[in-house]
């Protein structure tokens, strides 16, 4: 699942479920009904260049009596650019649970531009996200406080205000995985398409094999990145996996010469800061993500851990994990603080927090022994606070049913590509291999150094044009892989995270703004001075830059991205964005009269 940190139940002092309790409390499915057509319009989606096609798509929230309140899901269409489309779209299936499907597809148009050429891109909302009565909550308050947000996963009294908000509108036992795919298939059926090739990332790959063990007949292809098992119980393998991806990390870093010099001692700097932080939390001066200014918060333990944790997640980001781990264990943890405060405010805080309780307090808490999670836990460096604040927030949310088999393997005959990170701390290949097992005709593929994310890898386009291939082809004989051996780390960034802020005058702000292109790309970007602060603007983001010399500046946003102003001869020659300590981005000035190709 992605890194939303929250799972939970109402088993604090309960014992394991039996099989007979499993069945007592499951949620039979109705049988199919005729869907109504429907139509789709041209819309414009933000980002998107050309038309999508939109529209709405009203079913019964309670899909058993099919009598109540309806709701509407929110469905975009992105068309084929080819001239000889084929009759089956790709179905993506977002993470979380409780992303939204519709509100990435801008990014995914990119994503799947190969896949596009030939096939339509079906995105539709899942019950309780996005534009498909969405179950939302603010869960850290008040949101000006920062240390709202570095305290409990799910605090007990935003959990209580939430259900009471949304049972006024919702029957919050109704929105788990199994009835949100029986939506999709009936979204499918109106829309006329016989198949689908299902695309799953994280928690959707989950919620792809629930389709594929419901809708077998309707499947063509099924491609899932970052494999979730049905029998998961989130969150009881979080710590282990965690730990097994950490220590990849280290092992990685040990084996760079360039690493291993500068941070020869980092395991046990590691032990050191967590042990620290055990004792006391510490008080740390940050830079504030929404304003750009100094800002004071406490630190924990268990959030110092969890900022880790979500590091992982992707290479580019794991790759200073040594640098910040090293930094804390000297006394500097601003660069940890703020990767807590980032992972709960841009992760955790993020999509339909509803609807991820719905669901993991259905289908992955109840199922967890007493003392299991816990002994999981024992002599990780995340330890099992997790398990414990969200079995606290579960035995205050209704609980749905699930099908009695849901636990079980989902075994299908589909064409299926397994995509698995190798120090993947959430979905680690074990995950993967587990799943593939019963899948006849799947292929499992490990992505060396690969997270939960790929981002940051180089020659990861491999992975998206693998992908593309399985999708055309609809089989994964003779599928080559070959292109996955190649794919490297960068080198681990080793030079000390800049912190220290320093007061530039606006005059020698103003030196630096104007308007930036990107070799290749029609984007025009600016850079320009607001009440005293350096703004750097782009298409739907505009970015504080906090100095850290008069011409290197860190982004207030983004923890580790670096923005740095060549200058020669007085001149600006061009805008470098770093991440990890390495370049990801070059801008040059634009010209004045230049054309925007």
């Amino acid at each position: 699942m992605r890194p939303k940190a929250r799972i939970l139940l109402s088993i604090a002092a309960a014992p394991f479920l039996t099989a007979a309790a499993v069945a007592a409390r499951t949620q039979p499915r109705p049988a199919p009904q005729k869907p109504a057509r429907i139509l789709l319009e041209p819309c414009d989606v933000p980002g998107l260049p050309g038309k999508a096609r939109c529209g709405t798509y009203e079913v019964h929230e309670n899909r058993g009596t099919r009598r109540g309140r309806k709701i509407r899901l929110k469905i975009v269409e992105l068309p084929a650019t080819g001239k000889d489309p084929a009759p089956e779209p790709l179905a993506f299936i977002n993470g979380g649970p409780g992303e939204s499907a519709t509100e990435a597809a801008a990014g995914l148009a990119q994503e799947f531009a190969k896949v596009r050429q030939r096939h339509d891109i079906l995105l539709v909302d899942q019950r309780g996200t996005g534009g498909s009565h969405p179950l939302n909550c603010e869960m850290f308050v008040p949101p000006d406080n920062l240390q709202s947000y570095l305290r409990d996963f799910f605090p007990p009294d935003s959990v209580r205000t939430c259900r009471e908000r949304l049972a006024k509108d919702a029957d919050l036992t109704l929105y788990t995985t199994p009835i949100a795919m029986d939506d999709l298939d009936e979204v499918r059926a109106a829309l006329g398409h016989e198949r689908l090739n299902l695309f799953g990332g994280s928690y959707g790959t989950r919620a792809a094999l629930v389709y594929l063990r419901q809708h077998p007949e309707h499947v063509r292809t099924a491609t899932l990145q970052g494999v979730v098992p049905t029998d998961d119980r989130m969150p009881l393998h979080i710590p282990q996996k965690s730990e097994r991806a950490l220590s990849g990390i280290f092992d990685e870093c040990a084996a760079e010469a360039a690493c291993h010099e500068a941070f020869p001692d980092l395991r046990e700097e590691s032990r050191s800061v967590f042990d620290r932080l055990s004792r006391a939390p510490a008080a740390v001066r940050i830079l504030h993500p929404q304003t750009g200014d100094p800002a004071e918060v406490s630190l924990s333990h268990d959030l110092a851990a969890e900022a880790v944790r979500y590091m992982l997640y992707s290479p580019a980001a794991a790759g200073e994990i040594p640098i910040v781990l090293h930094q804390a264990a000297l006394g500097d943890f601003t660069p940890l603080a703020e990767r807590a405060l980032f992972g709960r405010q841009q992760i955790v805080a993020s999509g339909s927090n509803g609807l991820y309780l719905s669901i993991t307090c259905a289908e992955d808490v109840p199922w967890i022994r007493a003392g299991e999670g816990e002994r999981a836990a024992e002599g990780t460096f995340l330890g099992d606070y997790r398990l414990r604040q969200q079995r606290a927030a579960c035995a205050l949310w209704p609980r749905g049913r699930i099908p009695k088999d849901y636990l079980e393997p989902v075994r299908s005959t589909a064409p299926a590509l397994l995509l698995s990170g190798m120090w993947d701390p959430a979905t680690p290949p074990s995950d993967g291999e587990m799943v593939a097992k019963f899948l006849p005709n799947g292929l499992h593929v490990v992505v060396p150094h690969g997270g939960h994310s790929y981002e940051g890898l180089e020659g990861v386009d491999c992975v998206k044009n693998l992908a593309a291939d399985f999708i055309e082809r609809g089989t994964t004989k003779g599928l080559d892989t070959s292109c996955v051996d190649k794919i490297r780390r960068p080198a681990f960034r080793v030079a000390p995270m800049e912190t220290k802020l320093i007061r530039l005058e606006e005059s020698e702000l103003v030196k630096l703004a104007g308007s930036y292109l990107e070799e290749g790309k029609p984007v025009v970007m600016t850079v320009e001075v607001h009440e005293g602060k350096l703004i750097f603007a782009a298409p739907g983001e505009k970015l504080i830059l906090a100095p850290v010399s008069p011409t290197r500046f860190r982004v207030a946003s983004y923890p580790g991205l670096l923005m740095t102003f060549e200058v020669v001869d007085g001149q600006i020659h061009s805008l470098v964005v770093t991440q990890g300590g390495s370049p990801v981005h070059r801008l040059v000035p634009k010209k004045e009269g230049e054309p925007v190709r």
